[in-house]
């Protein structure tokens, strides 16, 4: 499972949505998160539609603010735990035989009263779940001194923070990239860059996905970078949820392809029966579109496709 996290500062702009249209082509998440949307409901409905994300959910903006959204893509199963302006848990059932983990995606805010009322609404997510546990997002707070290029240091943020973090065991999962992941966008000494945005997870989490890795990628549209976290590690494509692709039908081998793994299953009990059907048909498809399509490279398609041009 991939997931692309990103403090956007808003989609009301195509600049913005270009933005996010080539990290979800460069990237391929299973997942978004978007803070800081700054879009009504229908607005951000129709984005991700565009985008094939499906499913979703979204709270609004209030006033010239917030707009927080996590969405995912058919064939990941989400279910929605918590969710407010600040914090969206939702529970990923990431296949069959695999036990479910909580996904925390987190806007933190910047008053110091909200700050202290946020942490403790973290605290209050073991009561709904006690499994493996991930949280992802801008906490608008530094987990040290050396987190900010200049400026203030430490506050009372950070240190509830780690007080928090460190009460429920979580730990921080080190990011390769770029070093910070949000700046004032100002020069020469009034510039300050701050990392703000991270992921953290607990220890049964880290155990479950030991592969797993985290890139924050150059700033663009906004003053925040981009993060993608990589469950599985960046370059293991093998191990990623099964997704149905739509362009199989166009190819009459599918056809066969499914009605081959089909009956190839049978179980007296019907519901065994369906599960080992459906998940022939899902490691049937899944080593026929690699032996016949492999994996698309989107550079090498575009550079392609301008010399067609």
């Amino acid at each position: 499972m991939i997931v692309l996290a990103w403090n956007c500062r808003g989609m009301g702009q195509p600049s913005a949505i270009r933005k996010l249209r080539a990290l979800v082509c460069s990237s391929n998440p299973d997942c978004i998160i978007l803070m800081e949307a700054k879009v009504n409901s229908g607005t951000m409905l129709s984005i991700l539609q565009n985008l094939h994300f499906l499913n979703h959910v979204y709270v609004p903006p209030v006033g010239l603010s917030g707009g927080f959204c996590v969405a995912w893509c058919d064939g990941i199963d989400m279910e929605s735990v918590t969710m407010n302006k600040h914090i969206i848990s939702l529970l990923v059932f990431s296949s069959p035989g695999t036990a479910p983990w909580l996904l925390s995606a987190v806007y933190g805010p910047n008053s110091s009263m909200e700050k202290r009322l946020f942490w403790e609404d973290i605290h209050l997510q073991t009561n709904c779940f006690s499994g493996a546990w991930l949280i992802i997002g801008d906490f608008n707070t530094i987990w040290s001194s050396g987190d900010r290029s200049s400026g203030s240091g430490m506050d009372i943020g950070s240190r509830k923070m780690r007080s928090t973090l460190d009460n429920l065991g979580m730990l921080l999962i080190p990011a390769s990239g770029v070093n910070y992941s949000w700046s004032n966008r100002r020069q020469g000494n009034r510039r300050i860059r701050s990392k703000i945005d991270r992921v953290v997870a607990n220890e049964e989490w880290q155990r479950s996905f030991s592969n797993a890795s985290i890139r924050m990628l150059p700033q663009t549209t906004s003053d925040h970078n981009p993060q993608i976290l990589y469950c599985f590690g960046q370059n293991s494509f093998a191990k990623r949820p099964f997704r149905f692709e739509a362009m199989w039908t166009e190819d009459k081998r599918s056809h066969w392809v499914v009605n081959q793994a089909w009956c190839s299953m049978s179980h007296q009990f019907p519901p065994s029966r369906f599960y080992k059907r459906l998940s022939a048909c899902r490691h049937a498809l899944w080593y026929w579109n690699k032996s016949q399509f492999g994996k698309t490279n989107i550079s090498t398609t575009q550079e392609a496709i301008a010399k067609i041009q």
